[in-house]
């Protein structure tokens, strides 16, 4: 099917999602770049973050603060709610929406790493994932002693989630994993220990699908 670069009827979302360091970001901008290149519209944003409000709770829940795991639960609830409007208002104007993190952070994060109370976490996880509906979202995976080694390089300090022992970060690679299966088909997993042009390869072929299954469906 050939695709011609305009507006989507009623937006598309693509998730990039996994652990500090799988090469997410990077991924996407290079996805970002490539997408603009060939004239589509395109929005990215992040979440945590994202919008005004998002940005200043962002530092809030990044500080070494301590404080129960229910209340990382809810700032990254209304952190995802503020940035929820934002996007509704970007698929009002046909863009293709590229978010650098969403509601499976949140079970990878707060119901694995943290162990928080499953049943209350999964609550949110869903309804965050019925507010936003992505058409895609991307699981990067890769080894966690990698990701970990080059998420610290690369920023240069530690914050409260970097500053977690490696068994929080396993368990956030098993709340990833869980959360893929749980909202799979339009979930998948892709191996982030291979090269960057090999993912951003995937990455673009992904994309690509969820584009053209989202124009037959407005055909």
């Amino acid at each position: 099917m050939s695709l011609n670069p305009d507006t989507i009827p009623g937006g598309l979302l693509v998730v990039f999602e996994g652990v500090d360091g799988a090469g997410k970001t990077t991924q996407l901008d290079l996805a970002r770049e490539t997408l603009q290149a060939e004239g589509w519209l395109v929005y990215a944003t992040r979440n945590l973050g994202g919008t005004p409000i998002g940005e200043e709770l962002r530092k809030v829940i990044k500080s070494p603060l301590e404080r129960p795991n229910t209340t990382n639960l809810y700032i990254s609830v209304a952190i995802q709610e503020a940035l929820a409007d934002a996007i509704e208002s970007e698929r009002s104007q046909g863009r293709l929406i590229l978010m650098d993190r969403g509601p499976l952070s949140l079970a990878a994060y707060e119901i694995y790493g943290g162990q928080l109370d499953r049943d209350l976490g999964w609550q949110h996880v869903d309804a965050g994932m019925e507010r936003l509906k992505p058409e895609l979202s991307i699981v990067y995976a890769t080894d966690v002693d990698t990701a970990l080694e080059r998420a610290r390089s690369k920023s240069g300090k530690t914050d409260y989630f970097e500053s977690q022992p490696r068994d929080f970060f396993e368990r956030v690679a098993d709340g990833y994993t869980a959360a893929a299966e749980r909202y799979s088909p339009s979930t998948i997993v892709i191996d982030a220990s291979r090269p960057v042009e090999t993912i951003q390869s995937e990455t673009m072929k992904a994309i690509r699908e969820a584009l053209a299954v989202k124009f037959q469906a407005a055909a």
